[in-house]
């Protein structure tokens, strides 16, 4: 087994495991428990192994509040995995059950989880449901921090960084409160990400924005997921770092981040950006002096987005393909195409524009404007 994890919560966790040794069906709820921060730190063996043998004995001695947890975590497993793969219905499940036995903080979490989820497809109506109920609730730091890092990401996706900022605080001092080390990585990961795709988003639409110096930001998150003791997609942060380097023009840097981390990420789960990241290395190629392989780059992302758009691509991420192919097109002086795809990306930026209104609009009017005090 991997080194002991340090944070408070492990701790915790390891103690209270070791004071009810005599107590079986306690240990095992607390053992799951233990597995998902394993699973929050990247340790997906030691999670795994664990997992198996609670559920073999959730068969044997089935308890409601074991099963609950199993599904938490077997959701949060596919959910690390590929952002998806039936890890809402078994988040779902779980709140669920823990709904029906009265696990209310277990039913919290869940809801928090299913917020997260909910940002991620970009589903407003779900994503402002689930904070609510958590919010509506008794204080809890655990589902605090991860609904937190929904509604700042929430915010920042509706162009209001100083709303962000407020609930990424308030959800620093809940994990920070909880000892909970992976809770403060991914609230980091989280606010940089929103961050640089601001600024790559700015770049592209030929909007003034900030300057890529969040870089030194960036190689941050490695440094404090290393010393937590692991993250689950630490392969994400080299990808938004070549991001930012093609926004400053530094090409061949990117251009080896992009061939080094992207088919990795795209096969464990970035289907859904991995075009817009296609075309970004198709550019770099074209400033390289690779025309020949940013051509054929190029036409493959442009077939990407057609399957991007048939599965609800995000618009920001459709925009952001349509116009890196209209520069990589007009660089390798492919006037008609470099204008399909500008007039393409200005009518997704459009889009944008309205559904981040939109997100404004329901976030302010559900009352999630400020964090509680």
């Amino acid at each position: 087994m991997s080194q002991k994890l340090r944070s408070r919560l492990a701790q915790r966790l390891d103690g209270e495991i070791a004071a009810v040794a005599s107590m079986p069906a306690r240990a095992a709820v607390l053992q799951a428990q233990r597995a998902i921060l394993w699973l929050r730190h990247g340790r997906e063996a030691e999670a795994r192994e664990e997992l198996n043998r609670l559920q073999v004995r959730a068969l044997v001695h089935p308890r409601i509040e074991l099963a609950a947890w199993l599904h938490l975590a077997e959701g949060l497993t596919a959910y690390f995995s590929a952002f998806g793969g039936g890890a809402c219905e078994r988040v779902r499940r779980a709140q669920v059950m823990a709904a029906a036995a009265g696990l209310r903080a277990l039913q919290a979490l869940c809801d928090a989880w299913l917020a997260q989820m909910a940002f991620v497809d970009r589903d407003i109506e779900r994503l402002v449901g689930h904070a609510a109920a958590v919010l509506a609730g008794p204080p809890d730091n655990a589902a605090a921090c991860r609904v937190a890092s929904s509604l700042g990401m929430a915010w920042d996706l509706a162009n209001d960084p100083a709303a962000a900022s407020a609930w990424y605080a308030w959800g620093r001092r809940a994990a920070s409160a909880e000892g909970d080390d992976a809770g403060l990585a991914a609230l980091l990961y989280n606010q940089m990400q929103m961050r640089a795709l601001r600024i790559r988003h700015a770049a592209l639409a030929g909007q003034p924005g900030e300057a890529p110096a969040v870089l030194l930001g960036v190689d941050s998150i490695g440094h404090f997921d290393d010393a937590v003791g692991g993250s689950p997609r630490a392969d994400l942060t080299p990808l938004l770092r070549a991001q930012l380097l093609t926004v400053q023009g530094d090409f061949a840097a990117a251009a080896a981040l992009l061939e080094a981390h992207l088919p990795e990420a795209i096969a464990a789960g970035l289907a859904r950006t991995g075009g817009s990241l296609l075309a970004d290395l198709a550019w770099c190629w074209s400033n390289t002096g690779d025309a020949l392989r940013a051509r054929a780059l190029a036409d493959q992302a442009a077939v990407e987005v057609q399957a991007e758009d048939a599965t609800h691509c995000d618009l920001d991420e459709c925009a952001a393909l349509h116009a890196r192919l209209a520069q990589v097109y007009a660089r390798l002086r492919e006037d008609a195409l470099s204008a399909r795809h500008a007039d393409a990306a200005q009518a997704a930026w459009t889009q944008d524009a309205a559904q981040r209104r939109l997100w404004a609009e329901r976030l302010g009017s559900a009352g999630l404007g400020t964090p509680p005090r």
